[in-house]
């Protein structure tokens, strides 16, 4: 697996953080799983953070999940459906803003 760290406690706003994971050439639907913390200490939102699915290396296209704002001192799990079909190859994107 990957993960991605990032402290926005000392960070200017628009500032961003991407973890581009290997392409895969499967054809089949496939359960994307995983955590997020996603919280600030004073109130103000710590940023968004979105998941795209980029298919056949084009652009990285509309975000298929996201989230913003402090959530609580707790992880969130989330579980997606990603369907690719012959002969497609998709790239999972994770991208952070800071607001």
């Amino acid at each position: 697996g990957s993960f991605m760290m990032v402290n926005s406690s000392q960070h200017l706003a628009g500032q961003r953080a991407q973890l581009l994971l290997q392409p895969l050439s499967e054809n089949d639907t496939h359960c994307i799983q995983f955590s997020y913390f996603l919280f600030s200490r004073d109130g103000h939102s710590p940023g968004e953070l979105q998941l795209y699915v980029r298919v056949n290396g084009g652009p990285k296209g509309s975000a298929v999940w996201n989230t913003s704002g402090s959530q609580g001192r707790q992880w969130h799990q989330v579980e997606l459906a990603v369907s690719t079909f012959w002969p497609s190859e998709y790239q999972l994107i994770s991208h952070f803003q800071l607001h």
